[in-house]
């Protein structure tokens, strides 16, 4: 995806893939470079940083590795788009921020949903105040990940860091955490491996410094196949449900309607070759990921201590 994306970008060029896996990065240069001599395979990303003239690397690696490999590159004075989640550790993802700053590069974590139409035209409302102060917000995500990830890299804590919440409920946390701006106070956590090494259900409750309440739900079996998700906040003046991929607006009347008229799309990889040539602005940058991994580490020290956590 990160591939044909950046391919449909005039001013990216890609010229190396690097892979522990030598066939793997093989594989992704000749499906996409098949007769292209510029476009160089390597086993080790440092030895790809060293020896390629580079303005940018996208990592989309392991959880846990995020971090060093992150560091690397931005040390070498490159832009750097990171899959989520950015980091596993706060004091790494703090680090990261620090680096980016001191060297005057990007770094950007790929979460999509700031880039989808639904998402922007709900945060420019909730920025506008239309829904008034945000008071409740409910959200669910169930899919059948256990399935999917069982035997592979995500249910090892050393290279996940955590499971469903970490992976594909890190989307939620940063949804909730951007579109709301409310800055978490309090966590009581619940989660249940489910005889795996990681978490495969959780249940959390936030409260948050204005007072505003938040009720998630997060399943990683869901017993049949795809995903199902839903998001609703509650304000003052109005209230926004996400559901399954449609957004309605509630108003104070009591009105429901489906917004027409949306923000346009674009999507991450974008997004930083742009920020990159100075055209646009970072729209997810490390603080979205510091906001996550503060989060979620809240979520899982609770459910360890079977106690509220307060940040």
């Amino acid at each position: 995806m990160h591939t044909k994306r950046l391919m449909a970008i005039p001013e990216a060029k890609i010229v190396a893939f690097a892979d522990v896996v030598k066939e793997r990065a093989l594989k992704r240069k000749e499906e996409f470079f098949p007769r292209n001599n510029d476009v160089f395979v390597f086993t080790d990303y440092k030895e790809m940083i060293n020896k390629i003239d580079l303005d940018a690397v996208e990592i989309i690696t392991p959880h846990t590795l995020h971090f060093s490999q992150c560091l690397y590159a931005l040390e070498a004075g490159l832009n750097v788009l990171v899959e989520k989640p950015m980091t596993t550790e706060v004091s790494h993802a703090r680090k990261l921020i620090e680096i980016a700053k001191a060297k005057k590069t990007i770094l950007l974590v790929s979460y999509q949903l700031y880039y989808i139409p639904i998402f922007r035209y709900a945060k420019q409302v909730i920025e506008k105040g239309e829904i008034g102060e945000i008071k409740l917000v409910s959200a669910f995500l169930a899919q059948g990940w256990r399935r999917m990830v069982e035997g592979q890299w995500r249910v090892d804590p050393a290279l996940s860091g955590g499971g469903e919440l970490m992976d594909s409920g890190s989307h939620l946390v940063d949804a909730i955490l951007w579109l709301t701006n409310l800055k978490p106070r309090e966590v009581m956590a619940f989660v249940d491996n489910a005889d795996l090494k990681v978490d495969v259900f959780s249940s959390f409750s936030i409260k948050f410094e204005n007072g505003a309440l938040a009720s998630v739900a997060i399943c990683g079996d869901m017993p049949a196949r795809g995903m199902r998700e839903g998001l609703a906040i509650w304000g003052t003046k109005g209230a926004l449900y996400f559901q399954e991929g449609k957004l309605f607006h509630q108003f104070s009347n009591g009105d429901v309607k489906e917004p027409c008229c949306l923000p346009a799309p674009s999507d991450p990889d974008t997004n930083f070759v742009r920020a990159i040539l100075g055209k646009e602005r970072n729209e997810s940058p490390g603080e979205c990921g510091l906001k996550v991994a503060e989060l979620t580490s809240a979520i899982y020290k609770s459910a360890r201590e079977g106690s509220k956590v307060v940040i």
